[in-house]
């Protein structure tokens, strides 16, 4: 019938593809999710986000290299109404996983794109050509995760019937009895615009170019049925990511400033992530530190990158800044006014007024307006101020700094001693005399 009447086992014409259906975001868990049916095979597809750390490790006997992009195959007993035990990958899903893997890493961004991206194709019902469905629903999928992939993948199984008298019908998007009896299994996926992946299984001896030039044309233009239905589901992908997906943030910082956001033993890079409950990450690039945030509380990614270039920034004499209390002497109190920075607020510079004591001026947590009046040269310490924020009281004269006052005498206008030496520290008897 095939051949003589143009006719297939299910009534289709040799060059027509099963009815349509799909949908996105059918779960509302994942990061992204496609729901994808053609005929009586279906895929959902899944999509995770993940940080530079979820990367897949690829070994070979020779090479190891990691992935930032993989694809698992699911293909379940029940998709095709057995009844038999779930055991690990097989020939099977591992074949077709990876086709359909190859076929969409080409439209995954690359370079700055910080996520890793993971896709699970559970076939839920399988009667031929399962691993094209994966494309479709996959493709679909990663635009709901709003991947950012310029293009729609899809995907078709081509078929074929030979005699031998030399008739042949090509066929499109092949049943599974098609696939198990006929003579060809040629998957063929791609874009609007070219061939992403191409996988043939042929029984006979070889195809000669004019059935091979019909078989590719007749895939184009099934292949771009399928890629119009899907453009209708969802034309472009989404502009952000689910709201409960990871966020991030990247900040580039100079190399000499590494160390102090991992901090000794990791100290401060592990607290920050368990304050904020963020992923961060950091690479050495080109004498740069690159610093990736991740999380999907979005406050929680702000609160850590404003402590990272808090931690990074360098203090200038001068500046005001919004402080916290985080310890509180006789003398005065201790302020950290940056990230990881703190500087003494001495009791003489909190207000003009006189203080006696600090009881009840200040408590841990609070938050007051300092400026970085000073920084030791030697031991890098900072002095701050909060009275220098507030106008003086009129009539009180500027109490002048150490080096400029001048009541106390320079060692030539020191008093003689009695031998005509000059009265030194070192003269403890005499320090009083005159």
């Amino acid at each position: 019938m095939m051949l003589d009447e143009r006719i297939r086992l299910d009534g289709r014409q040799l060059n027509e593809v099963r009815q349509l259906a799909m949908e996105i975001d059918p779960l509302p868990t994942p990061h992204g999710s496609a729901l994808f049916t053609r005929g009586e095979t279906q895929s959902l597809s899944t999509v995770t986000l993940g940080t530079p750390l979820d990367e897949l490790l690829v070994e070979t006997a020779a090479s190891s290299s990691y992935s930032k992009f993989y694809l698992h195959y699911n293909f379940p007993p029940f998709s095709t109404g057995e009844t038999r035990p779930m055991r690990g990958p097989g020939r099977r899903e591992i074949g077709h996983g990876n086709l359909a893997m190859r076929s969409l890493k080409q439209m995954i961004p690359t370079g700055d794109y910080p996520y890793t991206i993971r896709i699970i194709s559970d076939i839920l019902e399988s009667n031929g050509s399962s691993s094209m469905a994966t494309v479709c629903a996959g493709s679909l999928a990663l635009m709901d995760a709003g991947v950012p992939v310029p293009k729609h993948v899809g995907g078709i199984a081509m078929g074929l019937i030979t005699r031998e008298d030399g008739k042949y019908a090509i066929l499109s998007d092949i049943l599974g009895d098609e696939d198990h009896l006929g003579d060809m299994d040629f998957k063929v996926t791609g874009t609007r615009d070219g061939i992403c992946g191409v996988q043939m299984d042929i029984k006979v001896d070889g195809l000669s170019m004019d059935v091979m030039r019909e078989a590719l044309m007749q895939a184009k233009a099934g292949r771009l049925h399928i890629l119009d239905a899907m453009y209708n589901c969802i034309e472009k992908a989404h502009d952000d990511v689910k709201p409960h997906a990871p966020r991030m943030v990247k900040i580039i910082i100079d190399k000499e400033f590494i160390g102090a956001v991992i901090g000794p033993g990791g100290k401060v890079i592990q607290e920050l992530q368990k304050e904020t409950g963020t992923t961060i990450n950091i690479e050495e690039v080109n004498d740069k530190g690159e610093v990736s945030i991740f999380s999907n509380d979005k406050e929680g990614v702000n609160k850590a990158l404003e402590t990272i270039k808090g931690i990074i920034a360098v203090p200038e004499v001068g500046t005001i800044y919004e402080g916290t209390v985080k310890g509180v002497k006789e003398f005065g109190a201790f302020v950290e006014f940056l990230p990881k920075k703190e500087g003494l607020l001495h009791i003489s510079e909190i207000s003009w007024k006189r203080l006696e004591t600090m009881d009840g001026v200040f408590n841990d947590g609070d938050k007051v307006q300092v400026k970085l009046i000073a920084v030791d040269p030697k031991t890098g310490k900072y002095k701050l101020s909060h009275k220098a924020l507030e106008p003086r009281p009129e009539g009180m004269p500027e109490r002048p700094e150490r080096s400029e006052r001048s009541d106390r005498p320079e060692r030539r206008d020191r008093p003689e001693r009695r031998d005509g030496g000059f009265r030194g520290n070192g003269d403890r008897n005499n320090r009083h005399n005159g």
